[in-house]
Protein backbone atom coordinates (compact mmCIF):
# COMPACT_ATOMS: atom_id res chain seq x y z
CA UNK A 1 0.00 0.00 0.00
CA UNK A 2 2.73 2.50 0.94
CA UNK A 3 4.30 1.48 -2.35
CA UNK A 4 1.70 2.65 -4.16
CA UNK A 5 1.27 6.02 -2.30
CA UNK A 6 4.54 6.76 -3.41
CA UNK A 7 4.51 5.97 -6.46
CA UNK A 8 1.03 7.76 -6.91
CA UNK A 9 2.58 11.03 -5.49
CA UNK A 10 5.58 10.74 -8.33
CA UNK A 11 3.47 10.59 -10.70
CA UNK A 12 1.69 13.50 -10.00
CA UNK A 13 4.87 15.66 -9.09
CA UNK A 14 6.02 14.47 -12.54
CA UNK A 15 2.33 15.83 -14.05
CA UNK A 16 2.64 18.82 -12.30
CA UNK A 17 6.27 19.99 -13.86
CA UNK A 18 5.05 18.96 -17.52
CA UNK A 19 2.10 21.41 -17.10
CA UNK A 20 3.95 23.99 -15.65
CA UNK A 21 6.67 24.02 -18.66
CA UNK A 22 9.78 25.85 -18.78
CA UNK A 23 9.85 29.32 -17.15
CA UNK A 24 12.92 31.77 -18.53
CA UNK A 25 13.96 33.92 -16.46
CA UNK A 26 14.36 37.63 -18.05
CA UNK A 27 15.24 40.20 -16.26
CA UNK A 28 13.62 43.68 -17.49
CA UNK A 29 15.67 45.67 -15.11
CA UNK A 30 18.99 44.42 -16.35
CA UNK A 31 21.02 47.07 -18.22
CA UNK A 32 22.48 46.33 -21.90
CA UNK A 33 24.93 43.92 -22.68
CA UNK A 34 28.20 45.00 -23.06
CA UNK A 35 29.42 45.71 -26.83
CA UNK A 36 31.06 43.22 -29.17
CA UNK A 37 34.79 43.70 -30.25
CA UNK A 38 35.16 43.26 -33.99
CA UNK A 39 38.49 41.02 -34.17
CA UNK A 40 38.73 40.20 -38.20
CA UNK A 41 36.98 41.11 -41.21
CA UNK A 42 37.22 38.93 -44.31
CA UNK A 43 35.54 40.90 -47.48
CA UNK A 44 34.05 37.97 -49.88
CA UNK A 45 32.02 38.71 -53.05
CA UNK A 46 28.93 41.32 -53.08
CA UNK A 47 30.08 41.06 -48.64
CA UNK A 48 31.90 40.33 -45.77
CA UNK A 49 32.48 37.62 -43.04
CA UNK A 50 32.73 39.59 -39.80
CA UNK A 51 34.47 37.94 -36.41
CA UNK A 52 34.06 39.22 -33.20
CA UNK A 53 34.83 38.57 -29.77
CA UNK A 54 31.16 37.96 -27.54
CA UNK A 55 30.84 40.02 -24.06
CA UNK A 56 30.36 37.51 -21.19
CA UNK A 57 26.65 38.72 -19.94
CA UNK A 58 24.71 35.45 -18.92
CA UNK A 59 21.71 38.27 -20.16
CA UNK A 60 23.01 38.15 -23.43
CA UNK A 61 21.10 36.56 -26.58
CA UNK A 62 22.94 37.32 -29.50
CA UNK A 63 24.48 40.11 -31.88
CA UNK A 64 23.24 41.43 -34.60
CA UNK A 65 24.59 43.68 -37.52
CA UNK A 66 22.59 46.58 -38.93
CA UNK A 67 23.05 47.97 -42.59
CA UNK A 68 21.85 49.38 -45.71
CA UNK A 69 21.71 47.45 -49.03
CA UNK A 70 20.31 48.62 -52.10
CA UNK A 71 18.19 51.75 -49.72
CA UNK A 72 17.05 49.91 -47.61
CA UNK A 73 17.93 49.08 -43.93
CA UNK A 74 18.29 45.15 -42.98
CA UNK A 75 19.12 43.07 -40.57
CA UNK A 76 21.40 39.85 -40.03
CA UNK A 77 21.41 38.17 -36.78
CA UNK A 78 23.81 35.38 -34.96
CA UNK A 79 23.16 33.53 -31.88
CA UNK A 80 25.53 33.52 -28.97
CA UNK A 81 27.39 30.15 -30.11
CA UNK A 82 28.72 31.64 -32.72
CA UNK A 83 31.16 34.35 -33.53
CA UNK A 84 31.08 35.19 -37.20
CA UNK A 85 28.04 37.18 -38.85
CA UNK A 86 27.99 37.00 -42.62
CA UNK A 87 26.44 40.45 -44.15
CA UNK A 88 25.69 39.79 -47.92
CA UNK A 89 23.65 41.45 -50.98
CA UNK A 90 25.72 44.67 -52.19
CA UNK A 91 25.43 45.44 -55.34
CA UNK A 92 28.71 47.02 -55.53
CA UNK A 93 32.66 46.86 -54.21
CA UNK A 94 31.85 50.16 -52.35
CA UNK A 95 32.67 50.84 -48.96
CA UNK A 96 30.15 49.75 -46.86
CA UNK A 97 29.26 50.77 -42.87
CA UNK A 98 27.91 48.12 -40.55
CA UNK A 99 26.65 48.31 -36.97
CA UNK A 100 26.90 45.54 -34.80
CA UNK A 101 24.69 44.83 -31.26
CA UNK A 102 24.57 43.03 -28.55
CA UNK A 103 21.44 41.69 -27.84
CA UNK A 104 20.07 41.53 -24.40
CA UNK A 105 16.92 38.42 -22.91
CA UNK A 106 15.00 41.70 -22.41
CA UNK A 107 15.91 42.76 -26.45
CA UNK A 108 17.84 45.85 -25.05
CA UNK A 109 20.56 46.72 -27.23
CA UNK A 110 24.43 47.31 -26.03
CA UNK A 111 26.40 50.71 -27.63
CA UNK A 112 27.15 50.02 -31.45
CA UNK A 113 30.04 49.57 -33.00
CA UNK A 114 30.47 50.72 -36.32
CA UNK A 115 32.99 48.35 -38.68
CA UNK A 116 33.74 49.30 -42.47
CA UNK A 117 34.07 46.33 -44.91
CA UNK A 118 34.71 46.55 -48.75
CA UNK A 119 33.00 43.91 -50.41
CA UNK A 120 34.37 42.19 -53.88
CA UNK A 121 32.63 42.76 -57.01
CA UNK A 122 29.16 41.36 -56.69
CA UNK A 123 28.85 37.64 -58.65
CA UNK A 124 26.52 39.82 -61.16
CA UNK A 125 29.90 41.90 -61.51
CA UNK A 126 32.23 39.02 -62.31
CA UNK A 127 30.27 35.96 -63.59
CA UNK A 128 31.02 35.10 -67.05
CA UNK A 129 27.89 34.60 -69.43
CA UNK A 130 26.62 34.63 -72.83
CA UNK A 131 24.26 33.71 -75.27
CA UNK A 132 24.47 32.17 -78.84
CA UNK A 133 22.57 30.53 -81.42
CA UNK A 134 21.77 26.97 -81.38
CA UNK A 135 19.62 24.08 -82.88
CA UNK A 136 15.77 25.22 -82.32
CA UNK A 137 16.73 28.73 -81.02
CA UNK A 138 19.26 29.95 -78.42
CA UNK A 139 22.10 28.81 -76.25
CA UNK A 140 22.79 30.45 -72.60
CA UNK A 141 26.04 29.78 -70.48
CA UNK A 142 27.47 30.51 -67.43
CA UNK A 143 30.80 30.29 -67.02
CA UNK A 144 33.30 29.88 -64.15
CA UNK A 145 30.27 31.09 -61.32
CA UNK A 146 32.82 30.20 -58.13
CA UNK A 147 30.96 31.79 -55.74
CA UNK A 148 27.95 29.31 -56.63
CA UNK A 149 25.64 32.37 -55.99
CA UNK A 150 22.13 31.79 -56.34
CA UNK A 151 21.66 33.53 -59.83
CA UNK A 152 19.32 34.14 -62.52
CA UNK A 153 19.92 34.39 -66.46
CA UNK A 154 16.86 36.61 -67.79
CA UNK A 155 16.34 36.20 -71.46
CA UNK A 156 15.09 38.71 -73.25
CA UNK A 157 14.04 39.12 -77.19
CA UNK A 158 13.08 42.19 -79.83
CA UNK A 159 10.35 39.67 -81.34
CA UNK A 160 8.62 41.85 -83.44
CA UNK A 161 11.26 44.40 -84.48
CA UNK A 162 10.57 47.47 -82.74
CA UNK A 163 13.38 48.30 -80.66
CA UNK A 164 10.56 46.44 -77.55
CA UNK A 165 12.56 44.03 -75.73
CA UNK A 166 10.50 41.46 -74.07
CA UNK A 167 10.98 39.16 -70.90
CA UNK A 168 11.53 35.70 -72.81
CA UNK A 169 12.76 33.10 -70.02
CA UNK A 170 14.27 33.23 -66.72
CA UNK A 171 16.56 30.60 -65.94
CA UNK A 172 17.53 30.11 -62.45
CA UNK A 173 21.02 28.34 -60.96
CA UNK A 174 23.45 28.26 -57.98
CA UNK A 175 25.90 26.18 -60.34
CA UNK A 176 29.27 27.12 -61.42
CA UNK A 177 29.00 26.42 -65.08
CA UNK A 178 25.72 25.78 -67.11
CA UNK A 179 23.94 25.67 -70.13
CA UNK A 180 20.39 26.32 -70.45
CA UNK A 181 18.70 26.19 -74.00
CA UNK A 182 15.50 27.95 -75.13
CA UNK A 183 14.10 25.63 -77.97
CA UNK A 184 10.86 26.32 -80.51
CA UNK A 185 11.85 29.97 -81.77
CA UNK A 186 11.41 30.84 -85.24
CA UNK A 187 14.57 30.47 -87.71
CA UNK A 188 14.60 34.46 -88.51
CA UNK A 189 17.51 36.89 -87.38
CA UNK A 190 16.50 38.29 -83.97
CA UNK A 191 17.52 40.41 -81.43
CA UNK A 192 18.32 38.91 -78.09
CA UNK A 193 19.33 40.26 -74.50
CA UNK A 194 20.45 38.95 -71.24
CA UNK A 195 21.09 39.48 -67.78
CA UNK A 196 22.37 38.34 -64.50
CA UNK A 197 20.11 39.07 -61.19
CA UNK A 198 20.79 37.63 -57.86
CA UNK A 199 18.48 37.46 -55.17
CA UNK A 200 19.14 40.85 -53.85
CA UNK A 201 17.60 41.87 -57.20
CA UNK A 202 21.45 43.50 -58.00
CA UNK A 203 21.39 42.87 -61.91
CA UNK A 204 24.49 42.77 -64.56
CA UNK A 205 25.13 44.80 -67.33
CA UNK A 206 23.01 43.61 -70.11
CA UNK A 207 24.47 41.97 -73.18
CA UNK A 208 22.90 41.99 -76.43
CA UNK A 209 23.23 39.55 -79.42
CA UNK A 210 21.70 39.43 -82.93
CA UNK A 211 21.47 35.68 -83.56
CA UNK A 212 19.43 33.13 -86.01
CA UNK A 213 18.11 30.21 -84.32
CA UNK A 214 19.33 26.82 -86.48
CA UNK A 215 16.44 24.66 -87.82
CA UNK A 216 16.07 21.46 -85.83
CA UNK A 217 13.18 18.92 -85.27
CA UNK A 218 12.67 15.98 -82.86
CA UNK A 219 13.61 13.14 -85.26
CA UNK A 220 9.95 11.01 -86.01
CA UNK A 221 10.21 7.97 -84.62
CA UNK A 222 7.48 6.18 -86.64
CA UNK A 223 10.35 4.24 -88.20
CA UNK A 224 12.23 3.04 -85.92
CA UNK A 225 13.60 -0.37 -85.00
CA UNK A 226 15.97 -2.81 -83.34
CA UNK A 227 18.97 -3.00 -85.46
CA UNK A 228 19.82 -6.07 -83.80
CA UNK A 229 23.21 -6.60 -84.94
CA UNK A 230 25.27 -9.49 -83.73
CA UNK A 231 27.51 -7.79 -81.11
CA UNK A 232 24.62 -5.90 -79.75
CA UNK A 233 23.43 -6.53 -76.06
CA UNK A 234 19.92 -5.77 -75.91
CA UNK A 235 18.65 -9.26 -73.30
CA UNK A 236 15.85 -7.85 -71.38
CA UNK A 237 15.41 -7.91 -67.82
CA UNK A 238 14.19 -11.90 -66.44
CA UNK A 239 13.61 -12.11 -70.47
CA UNK A 240 10.38 -10.07 -70.61
CA UNK A 241 9.32 -8.84 -73.18
CA UNK A 242 8.17 -5.72 -71.12
CA UNK A 243 11.50 -4.54 -70.84
CA UNK A 244 12.51 -4.74 -74.88
CA UNK A 245 14.57 -1.99 -76.69
CA UNK A 246 11.45 -0.67 -78.68
CA UNK A 247 10.39 1.12 -75.55
CA UNK A 248 12.74 3.85 -75.58
CA UNK A 249 10.75 5.43 -78.77
CA UNK A 250 7.69 3.43 -77.80
CA UNK A 251 6.90 4.72 -74.24
CA UNK A 252 5.60 7.77 -72.83
CA UNK A 253 7.83 11.00 -71.58
CA UNK A 254 6.49 10.46 -68.15
CA UNK A 255 8.05 7.08 -67.88
CA UNK A 256 5.27 5.22 -66.35
CA UNK A 257 6.59 1.65 -64.03
CA UNK A 258 7.60 -0.83 -66.60
CA UNK A 259 6.89 1.24 -69.60
CA UNK A 260 11.43 1.36 -70.21
CA UNK A 261 14.30 -0.56 -71.13
CA UNK A 262 15.97 -2.70 -69.08
CA UNK A 263 18.61 -4.83 -70.05
CA UNK A 264 19.59 -8.26 -67.65
CA UNK A 265 20.87 -7.71 -64.48
CA UNK A 266 24.60 -8.78 -64.86
CA UNK A 267 25.27 -7.55 -68.72
CA UNK A 268 28.60 -6.88 -69.61
CA UNK A 269 30.30 -3.23 -69.84
CA UNK A 270 30.79 -1.85 -71.98
CA UNK A 271 27.36 -2.48 -74.10
CA UNK A 272 25.75 -1.16 -76.65
CA UNK A 273 22.47 -1.41 -78.60
CA UNK A 274 21.39 -0.02 -82.40
CA UNK A 275 18.53 1.68 -83.36
CA UNK A 276 17.83 1.88 -87.17
CA UNK A 277 16.32 5.50 -87.49
CA UNK A 278 14.86 4.37 -91.41
CA UNK A 279 15.37 7.53 -92.47
CA UNK A 280 18.72 8.99 -93.14
CA UNK A 281 19.18 12.33 -90.54
CA UNK A 282 21.67 14.34 -88.93
CA UNK A 283 21.91 14.48 -85.27
CA UNK A 284 21.96 17.35 -82.85
CA UNK A 285 20.63 16.93 -79.53
CA UNK A 286 19.83 13.39 -77.78
CA UNK A 287 17.22 13.73 -74.56
CA UNK A 288 16.76 10.64 -72.02
CA UNK A 289 14.28 10.07 -69.53
CA UNK A 290 15.35 7.69 -66.55
CA UNK A 291 12.79 5.13 -65.22
CA UNK A 292 10.25 6.94 -62.65
CA UNK A 293 10.77 6.80 -59.25
CA UNK A 294 14.93 5.39 -59.83
CA UNK A 295 16.47 7.07 -57.33
CA UNK A 296 18.96 10.11 -58.48
CA UNK A 297 22.09 9.78 -59.87
CA UNK A 298 22.30 6.57 -58.68
CA UNK A 299 22.31 2.78 -59.71
CA UNK A 300 21.89 1.48 -63.15
CA UNK A 301 21.26 4.52 -64.85
CA UNK A 302 24.26 5.54 -67.30
CA UNK A 303 26.65 8.06 -66.22
CA UNK A 304 28.72 8.31 -69.48
CA UNK A 305 28.07 7.04 -73.00
CA UNK A 306 29.53 7.46 -76.75
CA UNK A 307 26.92 7.79 -79.36
CA UNK A 308 27.65 6.81 -82.62
CA UNK A 309 26.54 6.73 -86.09
CA UNK A 310 26.50 5.04 -89.41
CA UNK A 311 24.74 5.43 -93.01
CA UNK A 312 25.63 1.25 -93.46
CA UNK A 313 26.79 -0.09 -90.69
CA UNK A 314 28.91 -3.58 -90.86
CA UNK A 315 26.60 -6.50 -90.90
CA UNK A 316 28.86 -8.13 -88.68
CA UNK A 317 28.14 -5.39 -86.21
CA UNK A 318 31.84 -4.55 -85.41
CA UNK A 319 32.69 -0.87 -85.30
CA UNK A 320 34.65 -0.37 -87.86
CA UNK A 321 34.92 2.56 -91.02
CA UNK A 322 31.61 2.23 -91.18
CA UNK A 323 30.75 3.70 -87.86
CA UNK A 324 31.99 7.52 -86.89
CA UNK A 325 31.71 9.52 -83.63
CA UNK A 326 29.21 11.28 -82.58
CA UNK A 327 30.02 12.43 -79.18
CA UNK A 328 31.10 11.28 -75.63
CA UNK A 329 28.66 11.79 -73.20
CA UNK A 330 27.94 12.41 -69.42
CA UNK A 331 25.16 12.32 -66.92
CA UNK A 332 25.40 16.19 -65.89
CA UNK A 333 24.55 17.57 -62.13
CA UNK A 334 24.12 21.23 -62.08
CA UNK A 335 25.17 21.42 -58.51
CA UNK A 336 28.70 19.26 -59.50
CA UNK A 337 30.13 16.18 -58.44
CA UNK A 338 32.65 15.96 -55.63
CA UNK A 339 36.17 16.60 -56.16
CA UNK A 340 37.01 12.50 -56.29
CA UNK A 341 33.84 12.59 -58.68
CA UNK A 342 31.65 11.15 -56.46
CA UNK A 343 27.67 11.88 -56.87
CA UNK A 344 27.34 13.95 -53.72
CA UNK A 345 24.16 15.50 -52.43
CA UNK A 346 21.48 16.01 -54.85
CA UNK A 347 19.33 19.67 -54.99
CA UNK A 348 16.11 20.60 -56.03
CA UNK A 349 18.19 22.01 -59.29
CA UNK A 350 19.73 18.46 -60.10
CA UNK A 351 16.63 16.72 -59.31
CA UNK A 352 14.62 19.06 -62.11
CA UNK A 353 17.44 18.22 -64.34
CA UNK A 354 17.33 14.66 -64.05
CA UNK A 355 13.30 13.79 -64.87
CA UNK A 356 12.76 17.17 -66.79
CA UNK A 357 15.91 18.49 -68.80
CA UNK A 358 17.99 15.81 -69.52
CA UNK A 359 20.17 17.01 -72.82
CA UNK A 360 23.04 16.54 -74.51
CA UNK A 361 24.02 18.73 -77.35
CA UNK A 362 26.28 16.96 -80.03
CA UNK A 363 29.45 19.45 -80.68
CA UNK A 364 32.90 18.89 -82.60
CA UNK A 365 35.32 17.72 -80.68
CA UNK A 366 38.58 16.46 -81.31
CA UNK A 367 37.51 12.85 -81.46
CA UNK A 368 34.34 13.52 -82.61
CA UNK A 369 35.20 16.07 -85.64
CA UNK A 370 32.14 15.96 -88.02
CA UNK A 371 29.49 14.86 -85.31
CA UNK A 372 26.59 16.12 -88.16
CA UNK A 373 27.27 13.47 -90.74
CA UNK A 374 24.25 11.93 -92.05
CA UNK A 375 23.16 8.75 -90.94
CA UNK A 376 20.33 6.13 -90.80
CA UNK A 377 21.83 3.94 -87.78
CA UNK A 378 22.75 5.12 -83.89
CA UNK A 379 24.62 3.18 -81.78
CA UNK A 380 24.32 3.76 -77.97
CA UNK A 381 27.65 2.63 -76.38
CA UNK A 382 26.77 2.89 -72.45
CA UNK A 383 30.60 2.52 -71.07
CA UNK A 384 29.68 3.23 -67.25
CA UNK A 385 26.54 3.29 -65.08
CA UNK A 386 26.62 5.12 -61.53
CA UNK A 387 26.66 1.62 -60.56
CA UNK A 388 29.79 0.88 -61.94
CA UNK A 389 30.97 4.77 -62.56
CA UNK A 390 34.85 4.68 -61.10
CA UNK A 391 35.08 0.75 -59.83
CA UNK A 392 36.78 -2.24 -61.31
CA UNK A 393 33.19 -3.78 -62.22
CA UNK A 394 32.77 -4.82 -65.27
CA UNK A 395 29.05 -5.86 -65.16
CA UNK A 396 25.82 -4.37 -64.69
CA UNK A 397 22.44 -3.68 -65.59
CA UNK A 398 21.47 -0.44 -67.99
CA UNK A 399 17.85 1.06 -67.40
CA UNK A 400 16.50 4.03 -69.49
CA UNK A 401 13.42 5.03 -69.85
CA UNK A 402 12.99 6.83 -73.35
CA UNK A 403 15.69 8.18 -76.17
CA UNK A 404 14.58 10.46 -78.61
CA UNK A 405 16.88 12.46 -80.96
CA UNK A 406 16.84 16.19 -82.50
CA UNK A 407 18.03 17.70 -85.91
CA UNK A 408 17.36 17.69 -89.65
CA UNK A 409 15.79 15.29 -92.02
CA UNK A 410 18.14 14.43 -95.15
CA UNK A 411 16.56 14.34 -98.40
Amino acid sequence: MKKLIYISLVFLILSGCKEMGRIDFIDDQAGPPAPVEVKAVKNISGGAIITYKIPEDRNLLGVKAVYTRNGEVVETKGSIYVDTLRVEGFGSANEQEIELYSIGRNEKLSSPVSVKVSPLAPPVQVVKFDVEAGFGGVVMSIDENKTNADLSLVLMADTLGDGKYLDMQTFHTKSGKIKFSRRGLSVRPTKFAMYLRDRWNNVSDTIYRDLTPIEEVRIPSDLFRNAALPTDYFVTAENSSGYRLENLWLGSDASTPGDFFASSHSGPMPQWFTIDLGRKVTISRIQKWPREGMELYSSTAPRTFEVWGSENPNPDGSFDDSWFLVGEFEQFKPSGYGEGREVGPVSDEDRDYWYNRTEFDVVPTEKATDPYRPLTHVRIRVTSTFQTFGTETNRSQVIIAQLAFWGQLVN
